[in-house]
């Protein structure tokens, strides 16, 4: 009887912590109906991208696309083991969307030129109407190649 109840309450923990752990792992499911967030900051904020021209890698983090945003902010972050990092980054980047009509950045808030990493924020005016996808288009240093990246939105 009293290996029983050992039993009884082991699996009764088993289960209880179980369920605990499910629900943990879950909670941003379970508290954050479709209804409560909104659909584009689900699909573009957080969706980081990486590509490398020659020896310079762009990292690419979009934030806030939202149509409540007042710019549209890119964190970017870029490595180089040669050479320097002397990019003016609101020259060598744009933001093109569906439609095919292109923005030129309007700030970068970051690291100055030189050495061999930066980081930062480019800034865009947003895009209205809403477009269904924007790539940021990196005038790469092969000259008049260019290197995109695309975000559905």
């Amino acid at each position: 009887m009293k290996f029983q109840k050992i039993v009884m309450f082991t699996l009764a923990i088993i289960i209880i912590g179980a369920s605990w752990s499910y629900v943990i792992s879950n909670r941003t499911n379970l508290f954050n109906s479709p209804e409560s967030v909104p659909a584009q900051v689900e699909q573009t904020t957080g969706k980081v991208q990486t590509i490398t021209d020659g020896a310079v890698t762009y990292t690419v983090t979009p934030k806030d696309l939202t149509t409540l945003a007042t710019t549209w902010d890119f964190e970017i972050s870029m490595d180089t083991h040669t050479g320097s990092l002397d990019q003016d980054l609101v020259a060598l980047i744009s933001l093109v969307d569906n439609n095919g009509i292109e923005s030129r950045a309007t700030k970068w808030e970051g690291d100055p030129p030189g050495g061999h990493h930066r980081e930062g924020t480019l800034k865009f005016s947003t895009v209205t109407p809403r477009p269904a996808f924007i790539e940021l288009n990196i005038q790469t240093t092969g000259g008049t190649k260019e290197t995109s990246l695309r975000w559905n939105i």
